[in-house]
């Protein structure tokens, strides 16, 4: 009887876990990883992620687009950094707003070993949980600033 009710409690810790992670962490992982495909350029990928949003809808919002001179800015891409500023749970799913740094080099910037530059992006996202799990249904994209590391 021992082992029953252990098992029992062992099964509704784990229910519980998974519910606060899909709830708290998984919105924002999903984000994350739409984000690093929007700026990689791969909307067909990124589209994959959305829920209604095509890649042509994507691109226009694309991020490496919003960024300076383009994608002509881009010699080499590290990965970004994120902040989730504030998060808001509404009847259509959550909205996160966040800051996306995006770490570069420019052309004519040879260094595999640090970025050279850096830009910051206003993203605000809403996403929305399917039977898929979590996927984008709105993407806002606003360059915020852009300089180099040195001056940071």
């Amino acid at each position: 009887m021992k082992r029953v009710i252990a098992a029992a409690a062992l099964l509704a810790a784990a229910f519980f876990g998974y519910r606060y992670y899909d709830t708290s962490y998984a919105p924002e992982k999903n984000y994350k990883e739409f984000a690093e495909e929007m700026l990689k350029r791969h909307y067909d990928t990124a589209a994959t992620m959305t829920d209604g949003l095509t890649a042509q809808d994507l691109a226009k919002a694309g991020t490496q687009e919003k960024i300076g001179a383009g994608p002509a800015m881009f010699q080499t891409l590290f990965p970004s950094r994120f902040n989730i500023e504030s998060r808001t749970a509404t009847n259509l799913g959550v909205t996160l707003h966040a800051v996306q740094t995006v770490l570069f080099n420019p052309p004519g910037v040879e260094s595999a070993v640090r970025p050279a530059m850096y830009a910051t992006l206003n993203q605000t996202v809403t996403l929305r949980k399917t039977s898929d799990g979590w996927k984008v249904t709105s993407f806002e994209n606003r360059l915020d600033k852009m300089d180099s590391l040195a001056a940071r």
